[in-house]
């Protein structure tokens, strides 16, 4: 066990809770028992999910169901695409340079059949009976309004934009806080069908990495609500408001054809952001490059590195891995988590210590990039176009929230391992 590791992970708790305090727009009403009631949620949802054998074994059951997901999506792409789909290759491997790896049509298939049986659960009922499950918890835990409740727990399975759109007719009724609420949530996890796509795309490297991305969300989920209630005190409500959740969708058939018709939006996006933000990354690497140096040349991990080092420190990351964490996190932040999670898995073996390579996992589990400050700002002012004015406002506020919730997470798994 590492003395030094733990005081310092303790550390970065009172900080991280101390950042978020120090940019409340009200001090004086940020309530001890909210910030104690949510440290409190989280760390009991991160040891259930991280120290219990029962419950880690339920979530490798869930990462074979994946896997199983993920051959039959496989199935069809390979139908489709032939070898290119990951089918059987017409050449020997070894006789050709490079991978045979295709991300676009041998990853992507999964999210578009994900998406569906998503859309086909919700179209049954099962879906809609955990969102308002889920909804009612947080109601009574943490006091938030029903709109609120359904939007926070629907971002564990649906994501940042989808999630609100249950409930747009009461968005217009959301104070500012409550939308901050849901702000900051939405940024602080990952959806369902990004984690099939990360855990697939990685599942070559880090075969448990499904499971990692499902507790992040679920650890983050709790300290989302309490970080945003601590920027913007908003008091707790007993909301007895019950909110309908239906389903759009005509029959089992026109669910499974409109949840894959949506899913090509969002491959397509994925497609077009990845080979943007990966060639931009590229292009600014190559002008820094060109500065005078010695030694390796400047680069944007570097950079963020240096800049985020202090906040790995913070975290407890193994001494020697500061920098190297610190630009994983910048990378998060400036492209978007599947970037960084494949630089992640593009590190030599042995560059992370075992225990930092945790923290990295679960610290990079989250939406919380800049691009997607501007889809949620876009998306919730054209849901809400009365409340623009306070969306656009609380954009970058609520990215930093979600950072300092997904260091948070990260900090608690870190500490548990070494107790463990």
């Amino acid at each position: 066990m590492e003395f030094g590791e733990i005081f310092r992970g303790l550390l970065g708790l009172c900080v991280f809770i101390g950042l978020a305090w120090l940019f409340s727009e009200k001090r004086k009403e940020v309530s001890i028992k909210l910030i104690l009631g949510g440290l409190a949620a989280q760390i009991i949802i991160a040891v259930l999910l991280t120290q219990v054998p029962a419950v880690i074994a339920g979530l490798k059951g869930v990462t074979k169901a994946v896997d199983g997901l993920q051959k039959s999506a496989e199935a069809g792409a390979v139908f489709v695409f032939g070898y290119l789909g990951g089918g059987p290759q017409p050449f020997a491997e070894g006789t050709l340079e490079g991978s045979t790896f295709i991300f676009a049509l041998q990853v992507l298939p999964a999210v578009l059949l994900v998406s569906a049986l998503a859309a086909v659960l919700w179209h049954w009922g099962v879906l809609r009976w955990i969102v308002r499950g889920a909804a009612w918890l947080f109601g009574r835990a943490f006091g938030v309004s029903g709109p609120v409740g359904v939007s926070t727990s629907a971002c564990i399975f649906l994501g940042m934009i989808e999630a609100p759109l249950l409930v747009r007719p009461m968005l217009p009724k959301l104070s500012r806080g409550e939308f901050f609420i849901i702000m900051v949530d939405g940024l602080s996890v990952i959806g369902g069908s990004t984690m099939i796509l990360i855990g697939v795309m990685l599942a070559h490297k880090y075969p448990d990495l499904f499971s990692h991305l499902l507790s992040a969300t679920l650890i983050s989920t709790p300290m989302a609500i309490t970080m945003a209630r601590i920027m913007i005190p908003t008091p707790a409500v007993a909301s007895s408001e019950k909110i309908s959740l239906e389903s759009e969708y005509k029959s089992t058939l026109d669910a499974m054809t409109q949840g894959t018709i949506n899913a090509i939006t969002i491959a397509a996006y994925v497609v077009g952001l990845l080979i943007v933000f990966v060639g931009t990354m590229s292009l600014i690497d190559m002008l820094l490059g060109l500065l005078p140096h010695s030694g390796d040349p400047l680069s944007l991990s570097k950079i963020f590195g240096f800049i985020l080092a202090p906040f790995a420190w913070l975290m407890g990351v193994t001494a020697g891995d500061f920098q190297t964490v610190g630009g994983l996190l910048g990378t998060k932040v400036a492209a978007n988590e599947v970037v960084a999670y494949t630089q992640l898995a593009g590190l030599p073996d042995g560059t992370l210590s075992e225990k930092s390579e945790l923290i990295s996992k679960y610290a990079l589990g989250s939406f919380g990039n800049f691009g997607s400050v501007a889809i949620l700002i876009g998306t919730l002012s054209a849901m809400a176009p009365e409340k623009s004015d306070d969306i656009v406002s609380l954009g970058f506020k609520a990215l930093f929230a979600a950072f300092l919730t997904c260091c948070m997470t990260g900090t608690i798994v870190g500490l548990l391992s070494s107790f463990s």
